[in-house]
């Protein structure tokens, strides 16, 4: 559709993948000869390549290696402070709410093919990870390194011996599963809506004892410009999160309500997201993030007004949401805004 982006991701994200196909016995050129790539690309760290394409090339990593979880392999042996700033910001974030707030936040600067999301069912809660304009057949790998370098992120921040309760993949289950379990030593299901660690409901509040209080406002406001220096988002996408600011007033914004708000069918306007690269749950998230910044600017706004304008029916909600985002309560993150220099 016009005025539409294909997804790319950064090419960090193959950081050591030449090396790991010839240390597993591959042929790098036969891998990178269906997307006509050349290896020198793939040491570019600042350049992007199509999410697609990235997914297939861990497709074709996997057939000329006869690994059937090189993905999962290739994400165990990934550190994620190659990654870049993205990686960064997650690891001094305050509390494992905020870098789970941050990825979903800045996420864009390094892959614009995927979204995070973290969404409380209890007694549990899930850390989610959907890929977007990636054909389903091609996901398998790039869904595994994913979570493998997931879980080793979470690990530097909650402690080497963290796991899960479960995991979750959005493919069918492969031959053979024992590697999974392995790695995560938890239970893996596969065929679900999309990839997850299912985890405890306390998982977000816990502290992350290894961040950088002083380091960590200068990587956010880095990815801030960052964000500030990417192509605007596309018309639909501005238009929706219009909406979404709108339906906030009258209490949380279900997908229904903001599509016939939109004048689009639900069909239409489910469609329009996946096509759009992001998650709604998310997007509502981030919208709600960026509004209650800017709502507690205004001195004029009392808490209260400002629970309200999100869609809050107890302030204790607001401030429950806003640590989760950036580790403090809007009551300190007001009162250091407002502190004369």
């Amino acid at each position: 559709m016009r005025g539409l982006r294909r997804p790319v991701i950064s090419l960090s994200a193959a950081t050591g993948l030449v090396e790991a196909i010839e240390t597993a016995g591959g042929d790098v050129e036969r891998a990178l000869r269906p997307l006509g790539l050349d290896r020198r690309r793939l040491v570019n760290a600042h350049g992007f390549m199509p999410s697609a394409d990235f997914a297939r090339l861990l497709e074709e990593a996997a057939a000329v290696t006869g690994d059937d979880c090189f993905g999962l392999h290739f994400g165990t042996r990934f550190n994620p402070k190659d990654v870049g700033p993205l990686a960064y910001v997650i690891l001094h974030s305050p509390t494992v709410g905020a870098a789970i707030a941050n990825a979903g936040r800045y996420l864009r600067v390094h892959n614009t093919g995927a979204t995070v999301a973290y969404v409380r069912e209890p007694p549990v809660a899930s850390l989610q990870h959907l890929l977007v304009g990636v054909p389903v057949e091609l996901r398998r790998q790039h869904a595994e390194y994913s979570l493998a370098l997931a879980l080793r992120t979470v690990r530097l921040m909650a402690g080497s011996l963290w796991s899960p309760l479960e995991v979750q993949f959005e493919h069918k289950a492969p031959p053979a599963t024992s590697a999974h379990a392995d790695l995560f030593g938890a239970p893996v299901t596969f065929g679900c809506a999309a990839g997850a660690f299912v985890v405890d409901l306390d998982f977000a509040e816990r502290q992350i004892p290894a961040a950088d209080a002083r380091l960590y406002p200068i990587l956010t406001r880095y990815l801030d410009d960052m964000l500030q220096a990417m192509p605007p988002e596309d018309t639909f996408l501005a238009s929706l999160r219009r909406a979404i600011g709108e339906a906030l007033r009258h209490g949380h914004p279900g997908l229904t309500e903001v599509a016939r708000s939109m004048a689009l069918g639900v069909r239409t306007f489910q469609r329009r997201l996946t096509e759009s690269g992001v998650d709604f749950k998310t997007l509502v998230d981030d919208t709600r993030h960026r509004l209650a910044l800017r709502y507690l600017a205004d001195p004029k706004n009392t808490l209260t007004e400002v629970a309200y304008l999100l869609g809050y029916s107890e302030t204790s909600a607001f401030n429950r949401a806003f640590r989760r985002w950036t580790g403090s309560t809007p009551l300190l993150h007001r009162r250091g805004k407002l502190r004369p220099p």
